[in-house]
């Protein structure tokens, strides 16, 4: 996609992956755990050579992960075990008005984001396999799910109130700039419930981050926040007695604000909401002395997993 001056608007790729047997569930879905790695990965290994993440680093700027949006597309019968990806990279800006101040006064706020966006398809199963885990058969190519990733860029080791990256790097000068499409995600934003849903059931789960939930970049990885929070929707569906195979999630968003590291304690606050068929789960991340039921706002990852009971 080439814009004026010889810029591009969007740097695009494709590749084709794999599901390994733990990437689908029993009904050969894509998991949301599976959007991270089917999303992400391509982007930074793939895509290093030309977005230069690690030349930005060593000056000090970093692409830091801020939010991830996962549209899932189950089919009755799943999918097979093989999936192409497409990929989008753009460089947006975003002006928002925010509490900033001293005193919470209002103030502009200007970002630089980079912005992914995957689209994954594969081919829709036409009936359940003739043996467990084996392939079924296979139709018509079909969208499996989207992905669209926010990583804003930051001068992490700079005092407060210097991160702010308002200059376009030159590793990645070759994408043109334009404008967030729609309003830059917020906490609450994603919290908002829509008319005519009940809170039904909420629960409180704690642990302790160990190093099989760190990665390379010596915090929590991104997908066992997912993890957790998936399994404490089991929870809560089984306090509301709905039937765990009667449910499928459909979207599923997260914003990281401030990452955890080995050996701290959380606290995942979780509410699920309905109406009719539809569910709503909204849960919230935080150190385990604060209460995650009541403070969202402050929470150090927040996610809002939307699906329908089938």
């Amino acid at each position: 996609m080439v814009a004026q001056g010889g810029k591009i608007e969007r740097y695009e790729q494709s590749r084709d992956l794999t599901a390994e047997i733990g990437d689908l569930d029993c009904r050969r879905n894509l998991k949301i755990r599976t959007f991270v790695s089917f999303v992400l990965t391509p982007v930074f290994r793939d895509l290093q050579p030309r977005l230069k993440y690690a030349e930005m680093g060593r000056r000090g700027v970093t692409p830091m992960q801020y939010y991830q949006d996962f549209v899932n597309h189950p089919a009755r019968y799943g999918y097979g075990d093989e999936f192409a990806g497409h990929y989008g990279i753009g460089l947006c800006r975003s002006l928002s008005d925010e509490p900033r101040g001293p005193g919470g006064e209002m103030q502009r706020v200007e970002r630089l984001i980079l912005e992914t966006r995957a689209t994954l398809t594969a081919l829709r199963a036409t009936g359940a396999p003739a043996s467990l885990g084996y392939q079924p058969d296979l139709g018509e190519p079909a969208t499996a799910g989207t992905g669209r990733v926010l990583h804003v860029l930051t001068r992490p080791k700079n005092p407060a109130g210097q991160r702010w990256v308002n200059e376009i790097p030159p590793e990645i000068d070759f994408l043109e700039p334009r404008e967030l499409d729609g309003p830059y995600p917020t906490i609450p934003h994603l919290s908002a419930i829509g008319d005519g849903f009940d809170a039904i059931a909420g629960a409180r789960q704690g642990g302790i981050w160990g190093m099989a939930n760190a990665d390379v970049y010596q915090h929590v990885h991104a997908r066992d926040y997912i993890m957790a929070m998936e399994n404490g929707i089991t929870s809560v569906l089984t306090a509301a007695a709905i039937p765990l195979d009667a449910f499928a999630t459909e979207r599923a968003r997260i914003i990281f604000r401030r990452p955890s590291f080995v050996g701290q304690s959380y606290a995942l606050g979780i509410r699920l909401h309905r109406r009719d068929d539809d569910i709503v789960v909204l849960g919230a991340f935080h150190d385990a002395a604060e209460d995650p039921l009541a403070s969202a706002a402050r929470a150090a990852v927040f996610l809002r997993f939307e699906g329908r009971l089938m």
